[in-house]
Order: C-alpha cells, then sequence, then structure tokens
C-alpha cells in the first residue's frame, strides 16, 4: 500500500491539477446566457464552479483509493478476481433478464432507466441489470472477460481450467447480451491475453490507448476512414450500420461548435449542444470536449489512458508483471468504449488508478514481495516474527513462552 492519499508523480499531480483548474476557467469564460434551438441555457455562476469541482473530486476518487489501495501486484491480482467474481454474480441477473426483457430495475427500484425501444433487439431484448444503459452492462462484461481469462494465464492446473470455463462461459453472455461494439472489443482483446507474452500485451494496450486519446484529432483531420467503417458495418447488421453513421454525422456537427470555444469548453446545462437542431452525442469524447473543451479532455482522458502507455515503457524498469498487462487492456478495452458511446464509469477510474499506483511503486524488491504474501493479519493480533519479516514485534506465540520462562525462573 502506497503512503499518503494524493500521487506523488508529477504528472498525475499535473493532470489532476488541469482537470480541476479547467473547470473553473470553463465557468469563467461562460458567463454568457442563450436560447439553444428553442431553449434557455444560462450563464455560468460562481455557484457552478464549486458544483463542478465537487464532480471532478466524485469522478477522480476512484483513481486515488485505487492508487494507494491497488497498486501491488498482488492486489492487481486481486482487482482481477473481482471482476470475474461480479460477472460470475451477474451471470443469472443477466439471463433472467434476456428471458424476462430487462424488468430488474422495476422491479427493485420502480423505474427504468433508459429507453426501452434501444433494448429490443432482434426477437429478444439488451439486459441492462440495474446499470445506466444495456452498453454500460455489455462493457463490463468485457473487461470481466478479460479478468478471468487473465486469472487463467496466471494460474496452473486446476484453477486454469475453472477460470477458462468462467471465460468461456461469460464470453457467451456477452454474445448474448446482443452488443455489437462490445463483442468486436473482446474478440480483439482477448486473443491477445489468451496468447501473446507479457511485452506484445503491453505493447498492445499501449498502441490501443494512443489511438483512443488520439481519436479527436484524427477524428478533426479527417484521417479516421468514416466510410469503410461504415462499409464493414453494414456487411455485419445495416441497422447497427445506420446508427453508426448517425453517430458520425452529429460528431462532424459538434465538432465545428467545440472548435467555437476550444480550450475550454461551453459548460453544462446543455450549452454545447446545436443551436438549430435537437442534438444527439453518444461518444464521451465529444461530450467532454464540448463540456470542457480540449483542456479537459487532455487532463480527463490523458489520466485514463497515459497509465497503459506509460507502463509498457516502464515494464522492464519496474519489473511489471502479467496482472498488470491484463489491468492494461481492461483498461483500454473501456477507452476503446468511449469513443463511440457514453459511460465514464468508476470501474475504468479503479483500473487507471491501479496502474498509476504500480508506476509509482516502481520495482519491488524480494524483501517486500516475500512481506506482501505474507497472510493478512486478523484483528486483535499481531503477525509472529519470522526470518522474512525480522523487523515485526513478536506475536502472541513467543510472548506466552517468555511469560513462562519468567514463572520458571521465580519458582
Amino acid at each position: 500500500m502506497l503512503t499518503g492519499w494524493f500521487p506523488k508523480q508529477m504528472l498525475v499531480i499535473g493532470l489532476i491539477s488541469v482537470f480541476i483548474i479547467g473547470s473553473i476557467l470553463t465557468v469563467l469564460t461562460n458567463p454568457d446566457a442563450f436560447f439553444s434551438n428553442g431553449q434557455f441555457r444560462p450563464g455560468l455562476r460562481i455557484y457552478d464552479a464549486g458544483a463542478i469541482i465537487l464532480g471532478a473530486i466524485y469522478t477522480i476518487l476512484p483513481l486515488l483509493l485505487a492508487r494507494k489501495f491497488l497498486a501491488h501486484p498482488r492486489m492487481h491480482r486481486m482487482l482481477l478476481l473481482g471482476f470475474c467474481i461480479a460477472g460470475l454474480i451477474y451471470t443469472p441477473l443477466i439471463l433472467f433478464e434476456l428471458r424476462m426483457s430487462p424488468q430488474l430495475n422495476n422491479m427493485v427500484y420502480g423505474f427504468f432507466p433508459h429507453s426501452w425501444l434501444q433494448h429490443l433487439r432482434g426477437d429478444g431484448y439488451r439486459p441492462v441489470v440495474f446499470m445506466h444503459h444495456g452498453l454500460y452492462l455489455s462493457i463490463f462484461l468485457v473487461v470481466a472477460v478479460i479478468a478471468t481469462f487473465g486469472l487463467a494465464r496466471l494460474n496452473t492446473g486446476a484453477a486454469r481450467a475453472k477460470f477458462l470455463a468462467a471465460g468461456c462461459m461469460l464470453f457467451v453472455i456477452l454474445v448474448f447480451s446482443k452488443s455489437l461494439g462490445a463483442l468486436v472489443i473482446a474478440v480483439l482483446l482477448v486473443p491477445l491475453v489468451l496468447f501473446l507474452p507479457m511485452r506484445l500485451q503491453l505493447l498492445a494496450a499501449a498502441v490501443i490507448g494512443l489511438i483512443a486519446l488520439s481519436y479527436p484529432i484524427a477524428r478533426g483531420a479527417h484521417i479516421v476512414p468514416v466510410d469503410w467503417l461504415l462499409a464493414q458495418a453494414t456487411a455485419i447488421d445495416p441497422e447497427r450500420a445506420a446508427s453508426l453513421g448517425f453517430r458520425f454525422h452529429f460528431e462532424e456537427l459538434l465538432l465545428q461548435r467545440v472548435e467555437e470555444r476550444r480550450l475550454f469548453g461551453w459548460g453544462g446545462y446543455g450549452r454545447w449542444m446545436l443551436t438549430d437542431q435537437d442534438t444527439v452525442a453518444d461518444g464521451e469524447w465529444i461530450i467532454v470536449m464540448g463540456e470542457s473543451g480540449w483542456i479537459g479532455y487532455l487532463s480527463k482522458f490523458g489520466l485514463l489512458g497515459l497509465p497503459a502507455l506509460l507502463i509498457w515503457f516502464r515494464a522492464r524498469r519496474d519489473g511489471i508483471g502479467m496482472e498488470s498487462a491484463f489491468i492494461a487492456l481492461a483498461l483500454t478495452a473501456g477507452m476503446i468504449d468511449l469513443i463511440p458511446n457514453s459511460g465514464m464509469t468508476p470501474d475504468k477510474w479503479l483500473l487507471a488508478g491501479a496502474l498509476w499506483g504500480r508506476l509509482e511503486m516502481g520495482r519491488i524488491s524480494d524483501t517486500e514481495e516475500q512481506t506482501s504474501e505474507a497472510p493478512p493479519l486478523r484483528f486483535g493480533m499481531r503477525r509472529p516474527a519470522t526470518q522474512a519479516d525480522p523487523g515485526q514485534p513478536a506475536g502472541p506465540a513467543s510472548i506466552y513462552t517468555r511469560q513462562r520462562k519468567r514463572v520458571e525462573r521465580r519458582t
């Protein structure tokens, strides 16, 4: 576990500072009110700066917690196991909604979190299971599949067979969830998890993370092969291709809107939406750029995407293990999903924080590794001193021995 609650790396400190300061500057540069597509858009006030700062702190809190508590390789394995268990727990709930329709949110909370029509797929349904949208659930399943197959690589014998079986089952559930984008991400990344050596896994995560980070630049420069992507999607599913073309159309229009206030964006209250027509924005990146501009995008997505890039550069120097490579691949899966979809969920910040913490730890000595592998302490007891842990105070057994010797000397 790292000391302190705030990162020590200057890059992380700089990105967090720019994220928060940029939020304040967004408020200061958007005092004007106007009408947009028949709706009144209020100007931003100092009060809004406080709300935005609290929102920024709330957003990066999982990153700070993961950086402190989930930095060690042993905790990376535990994080992978947590995603595996969570996916298995969700499996019966997903199967219920696949058969009975997405009803669990209505049954428990009394409302449906999104549009019902978006969760009708062919002659079946897209499950939601207490999340905001079925797409959120699908990308969560992708991370769970990567984590489970990663645990299969880290284990041997019967444990490996169990994790392989669990990973295959989760992959089948992902297929039944009827989310083409998430399935493509899984098909792309799962072979990397199962067959590539660690260095190539880290390289793939770095390349994918760099592509995700540079997508807005490529999109604005018209480098992205939009027509080719639409043709490929049409060959797979014409309905999904029409949805993708719809997103590309509004991305083009919104990029022109962002250029009007490119540095700090337009702020909240829907001020960044188009003024002459209803706006549909699905990608998280364009939403962040519309609200916070390039400063907000680079700081926010930099905190998410840069650790996957940096951990490849420092893999040899810091002795990065394969468990961290799986964390990086899981994070890049989430980064890919943020290009066509919104969904800045806390689990992505958790994965990024775990990698930032690992980078801050640097190379772990053999003594630290042995100490970290010791069994956890129980409340009210201290660990007995061992040869590998000479600095620890004596445990209950040695205290009892000394007390018995004192009694023998007195008698």
